[in-house]
């Protein structure tokens, strides 16, 4: 079984990581990364991407992580991210005439095809054992040692024929495999026991992104001041459009707790209207969460403001 350090839940990736702006979206194609961000800086994001054999389904969610313009310009701001134009650093890469990384980038290749193959061969043995194990042992049909043997001998024969059936099928059919990232694995003959490893992501031929691009991002919300100072208080925060907020604002992990607040930013001399006050404290309490608004100061720290229903 592979420890906590092999799957990447004690990673600590050398700063700053690269968060890829694609189609003004700000999205982590590392799931190792995802598990970081989230583990260390209480950033969450939300999963957007299908499974490679099931790109129509909308339950079963992984990556890439999306996360907000804001929960990116803090990680920027405190030297852990650094956005990367992801179109233009693949161009580059593709016209990159950087012999060694290219060779590195082959032997990675190469390094998981011979894990896909001797995964494939441990296979091959557990089920050639199995078929013997399973053989080993009378048949209660049988009517005497020599028809047992014959029985055994027979049975032995059928199931090496269906072992070897289904691995024929196997090695014909796609395999995926996960290391670093997952890949598609087809074999290069029909007789041969290689493999050749199709990347699905070009992730490792990218340079290490230097840590001056992309100092800020654009489209940076007005909320960005409340956001910046809930999480400074320690807050995990999750967009908020199903509650009807801008974020919905968590005390720890959601997957270990509820929201508390449902929280809205305001410019500091901005015009608010009661009824937007009073509908969103009735929601608040209608989902047993409190309504918080709150909005920077000209002079930069932010304050917050709950409404509760309580009785009447």
């Amino acid at each position: 079984m592979d420890s906590p350090a092999d799957l990447g839940f004690d990673l600590k990736p050398d700063l700053p990581v690269p968060i890829s702006l694609v189609g003004g979206r700000y999205l982590l194609f590392d799931i190792k990364i995802a598990t970081y961000l989230r583990r260390e800086h209480h950033i969450c994001g939300v999963a957007i991407g299908t499974l490679p054999l099931s790109p129509s389904q909308n339950l079963f969610l992984g990556v890439p992580i999306e996360i907000m313009p804001e929960e990116a310009q803090l990680l920027v701001e405190r030297g852990v991210g650094v956005i990367v134009d992801d179109a233009r650093a693949h161009d580059q890469a593709v016209q990159s005439k950087d012999l060694a990384r290219r060779a590195d980038y082959l032997a990675k290749i190469d390094k998981q095809a011979k894990q896909v193959k001797h995964a494939k061969d441990q296979e091959k043995e557990e089920s050639r054992r199995r078929a013997l194990s399973k053989n080993a042992k009378p048949s209660p049909s049988s009517s005497g040692p020599m028809q047992a043997g014959r029985n055994a001998e027979q049975g032995e024969h059928d199931d090496s024929e269906r072992a070897l059936d289904a691995e024929e099928a196997a090695t014909k059919s796609q395999v995926l495999f996960q290391d670093d990232s997952p890949v598609k694995v087809l074999p290069s003959t029909a007789t041969s026991n290689t493999y050749v490893v199709t990347p699905a992501t070009s992730r490792r031929l990218l340079p290490t992104p230097p840590a001056m691009l992309g100092s800020t991002v654009e489209n940076l919300p007005s909320s960005y001041p409340l956001y910046r100072h809930l999480h400074d208080k320690g807050c995990f925060m999750t967009p908020g459009l199903r509650f009807g907020c801008q974020y919905t604002v968590y005390p720890g992990d959601p997957l270990r707790f509820h929201s508390h607040f449902l929280a809205v930013g305001a410019e500091w001399d901005e015009e608010m209207d009661l009824m937007d006050i009073v509908g969103g404290g009735r929601l608040g309490t209608g989902v047993k969460k409190g309504f918080l608004l709150g909005g920077a100061s000209p002079s930069g720290d932010v304050r917050t403001f709950s409404v509760e229903w309580a009785a009447m």
